[in-house]
């Protein structure tokens, strides 16, 4: 049991990365120290922002993600995730290069989804993940319901990227919290019967009892398909 070597490719962002290694110890049912996995956390933070890249042309994050999966194969890393999301729009350049099993959490997601029977959800995400269809494009017998751009820009990105308040700059508590509630809500009435946090920082300041409908993790998801294979 939780003989192989996992590899995390995190940096993006750093907090994000250390949230859900923590959550993998945590999750893990061990009795010492040496039945826990054996993880390799490539970090590297110096990667260009995935959302700039996508919408605006940005330096692309490509390379530094090749050279992260180069660095877990070296490490003889056997199976991975991705912690953050709007990087799986590189995900099948990236699949190309693993000499891993690189899994993807937006799949995984969506088959625990279809299992619990959810048929229309909301999705709170970064504009990248949400204009490349990363969610809508998979999730093509699920109804996919997502802020309107107005709220997008004030509430959502606003929360996750402002330089001041924001969860990226380290602020998890107050504004950000409570701009994320108010565009859950709303999706909320709009019918969803479930959320997705569809951005690691969005995920990591939210439990699955937070709203009234179930809230749901990509990334929580990906570490308990990991942890049920091991069983």
């Amino acid at each position: 049991m939780n003989d192989k070597i996992l590899g995390i490719l995190g940096g993006m962002g750093p907090e994000a990365t250390a949230f859900y290694y923590t959550q993998l110890i945590k999750r893990t049912h061990v009795k010492r120290d040496q039945d826990h996995f054996h993880v390799i956390i490539e970090a590297n933070a110096k990667t260009p922002d995935r959302t700039q890249a996508i919408l605006k042309g940005k330096e692309s994050p490509l390379p530094h993600l090749i050279e992260s999966i180069h660095r877990l194969n070296a490490m003889k890393v056997e199976q991975a995730f991705i912690t953050c999301i709007t990087s799986h729009y590189f995900f099948e350049s990236l699949k190309q290069e693993a000499k891993f099993e690189l899994l993807n959490a937006i799949d995984i997601l969506h088959e625990r989804l279809i299992a619990d029977g959810i048929t229309k959800v909301g999705i709170l995400a970064t504009s990248g993940t949400l204009k490349t269809g990363l969610f809508k494009n998979r999730f093509t017998e699920i109804e996919l319901i997502q802020p309107d751009d107005d709220i997008q820009e004030k509430l959502v990105m606003d929360a996750i990227y402002n330089p001041e308040t924001g969860i990226k700059s380290g602020h998890v508590s107050g504004r950000p919290i409570d701009e994320l509630r108010e565009a859950a809500n709303i999706l909320i009435a709009q019918g969803a019967q479930a959320l997705i946090g569809g951005c690691t920082e969005i995920s990591m300041v939210f439990g699955p009892d937070d709203f009234s409908v179930p809230f749901y993790d990509p990334m929580l998801a990906t570490i308990d398909h990991i942890l049920k294979q091991s069983d």
